[in-house]
């Protein structure tokens, strides 16, 4: 009885203080008193299992990597501002590799080779990454987890080979990292992995076959094409619908 009581009472007060935040929103001049506000803020919802901000930025901080985590996104953005380490090969380490879903692991040499002769800049003057949501690994020590969704228009031949055709290219969200060794250089570049395949043009695909397939020169394998149900898959799915069929059917 109490607890319903207390519910009433509860329920009663906050749509007091939300009678008067309206009062005031409509009369500017009206006052509100602060312990009113204070009232309708809901408590914060922890989902169980859920690791807080307080609770990544404690583990960062106690899992020892002598590089404090502002200054680790500093050195991620360094990197990035040097065409991926390609323009100041010593921000990279000597045991560097470069990772992609299908691409990778490369050597420091072949990246710097291979990324510094794509010249994407040249094919695509206005091609802008939109870098957001920098943040460091609470559970890996000194590594950089950011997001791209690039848009950019070919307007420059690529690789010294594709002339331009005109097409804007509009990239799905991806998510790429860093990791640094205790001596500010990266160790490791992981770029192209894909967070909704349904956005953009590029056929679901990140990187560079991404950009490939979206102005019309998708590299003739799988893996460069967008994503298609195996016969495997196919046959699995009717199988296991009918297996379901039975199932019901039976009563099992």
């Amino acid at each position: 009885m109490s607890c319903r009581v207390s519910a009433c009472h509860a329920m009663s007060a906050r749509n007091m203080s939300l009678s008067r935040l309206s009062t005031a929103a409509s009369s500017p001049d009206a006052p509100v008193a602060a312990e009113e506000v204070t009232q309708v803020k809901e408590t914060p919802f922890v989902l169980k299992g859920e690791l807080t901000n307080e609770d990544a930025a404690g583990m960062v901080a106690s899992n020892g990597f002598p590089i404090a985590p502002d200054m680790l996104i500093l050195q991620a953005k360094k990197v990035l501002a040097a065409n991926n380490g390609c323009d100041d090969p010593d921000l990279l380490a000597d045991d560097f590799k470069f990772v992609a879903p299908v691409v990778g692991p490369l050597s420091k040499k072949e990246f710097t080779n291979a990324f510094a002769s794509f010249k994407i800049d040249d094919a695509f003057p206005d091609i802008n990454a939109n870098f957001h949501n920098f943040w460091v690994d609470p559970f890996e020590p000194g590594r950089v987890w950011y997001v791209t969704r690039a848009t950019a228009t070919h307007t420059g031949t690529l690789a010294g080979a594709i002339p331009p055709t005109g097409i804007r290219v509009d990239s799905p969200p991806q998510a790429n990292s860093m990791t640094f060794n205790v001596d500010g250089q990266c160790t490791q570049l992981t770029v192209g992995y894909v967070l909704d395949k349904q956005l953009g043009n590029t056929g679901g695909l990140g990187g560079v076959f991404g950009i490939l397939y979206a102005i019309g020169y998708g590299l003739p394998f799988p893996e460069a094409q967008p994503w298609e149900k195996s016969w495997q898959y196919a046959l699995f799915q009717q199988t296991s619908g009918f297996a379901t069929a039975v199932r019901k059917t039976l009563g099992l």
